[in-house]
């Protein structure tokens, strides 16, 4: 999170294949989803973990991100302060959901510590303890969120790319994420150069994930329209630095409920990113945190143990979970599914064609733009007396306002 001082900031058919599902996005390009697509944040040491045991045994939830390790001069400890692979309380809370077919994502740094690279200057140790949170844990994926500050050290940015370099190399099988603070315009320069390191150093970023999150844009702001701004206009910094990033590299994570800036992320909200995520095929959906994903209880008032909104307990999970399938019983994240008279095909309704519309008092053969409803590129609305084609994705931008370069192509009169 960008200025928090307590937490982290923290797709229509379907096809299992070994562990993943493939999803045919928009421009038919089948993009595959992993146990590791949805993997929200729990903070281990904040005694509302047990949500977490809740959230796989009770909702389905296959992967989760544990935070945070910290880096401790060359040492590491979990944010209770004890060492790793050696912490009485995290260890078993780790091994329990493991038991239950949990899988984990370990996440370094955060906004109130740092990774090792950043407290650490001998490579040797650093890659050796990024190592020890591959053995002791038995995890495949490493996370490492860099706020505040530590995101402008060059120096430390560049220990981090080689030790992911050099971790690649011995563990074939490692998959690591860099969680960065992000406005709804992208990534900041400092945002930017991490992944200027990465290249520099002659390796990949396995997902970006941005925290959605503190956008300090004031009280009304629309927090899954502005998810989805910041991460359409962070893909295009991206692929301004490597042309083979794609929304399969790209993580969404976003601060469910009240946030600190005065915004709140609403489950409506959620709903507006899981469909996002499922259109473009995105690598992987988070939010910070399973242990706020809850309603408060009398007279609670902590941003760090719940939501300060009305909600069902574990609701926010639960959408998210629609992304791979899960909680609810939707396909596979299922949205933009067919809808003729009314009834609807596939799954939620998202930008989905129609038929039978009138507009204008025109009849047309495709259903009436409305501005609810989310359209994806290619999608079409009718409006006024003409069809429109969407050419990415939008919701509420009226066909025939947004110009020549605007969102919508005017097809011509029904």
């Amino acid at each position: 999170m960008q200025l928090a001082k307590w937490a982290a900031s923290a797709s229509a058919l379907t096809l299992a294949t070994a562990g993943a599902v493939l999803a045919l996005a928009p421009d038919g390009n089948a993009a595959a989803t992993s146990v590791y697509s949805v993997a929200p944040y729990v903070d281990m040491s904040n005694s509302q973990e047990g949500l977490l045991d809740t959230a796989i045994t009770g909702h389905g939830l296959k992967a989760y991100t544990a935070a945070f390790v910290l880096g401790s001069g060359c040492n590491q400890i979990w944010g209770d302060t004890l060492p790793i692979g050696n912490d009485s309380f995290t260890d078993p809370l780790i091994a329990k959901a493991k038991s239950e077919g949990a899988s984990l994502i370990i996440s370094s740094g955060g906004a109130a510590g740092l990774p090792l690279a950043w407290t650490c200057s001998n490579q040797s140790s650093i890659d050796a303890g990024y190592q020890a949170l591959i053995n002791d844990y038995g995890v495949t994926q490493l996370d490492f969120d860099i706020e505040g500050a530590a995101i402008a050290d060059t120096a430390a940015t560049a220990r981090q790319m080689q030790a992911m370099k050099d971790l690649k190399a011995s563990n074939p099988s490692l998959k690591f994420s860099v969680t960065l603070p992000v406005l709804t315009s992208g990534l900041t320069n400092d945002g930017v150069n991490i992944i200027k390191a990465a290249k520099s150093a002659g390796v990949k970023i396995d997902v970006v994930n941005i925290m959605t999150m503190d956008f300090y844009a004031g009280t009304g702001t629309q927090m899954g329209q502005g998810s989805v701004s910041a991460a359409q206009a962070t893909l295009s910094q991206m692929q301004s630095v490597d042309a083979g990033y794609t929304y399969a590299n790209l993580g969404i994570t976003p601060m469910i409920g009240k946030n600190d800036d005065g915004s709140t992320f609403t489950l409506a909200d959620a709903q507006t990113v899981e469909t996002f995520a499922a259109q473009q095929g995105v690598a992987r959906l988070a939010f910070w945190s399973v242990d706020r994903d809850q309603p408060c209880g009398g007279s609670a008032n902590s941003l760090s143990t719940c939501s300060q909104i009305s909600q069902s307990s574990l609701a926010f999970t639960d959408i998210f979970l629609r992304y791979t399938g899960g909680s609810g019983g939707t396909t596979g994240g299922t949205t933009g599914g067919t809808t003729t008279g009314g009834t609807t095909t596939g799954g939620t309704t998202t930008g989905g064609t129609t038929a039978g519309g009138t507009t204008g008092g025109t009849t047309c053969t495709t259903a009436s733009w409305s501005a609810s409803q989310i359209y994806t590129g290619g999608n079409t609305a009718s409006w006024k007396g003409h069809n429109w084609k969407a050419k990415w994705w939008t919701q509420g931008e009226e066909p025939g306002t947004t110009g020549e370069w605007g969102v919508w192509q005017d097809l011509g009169a029904c």
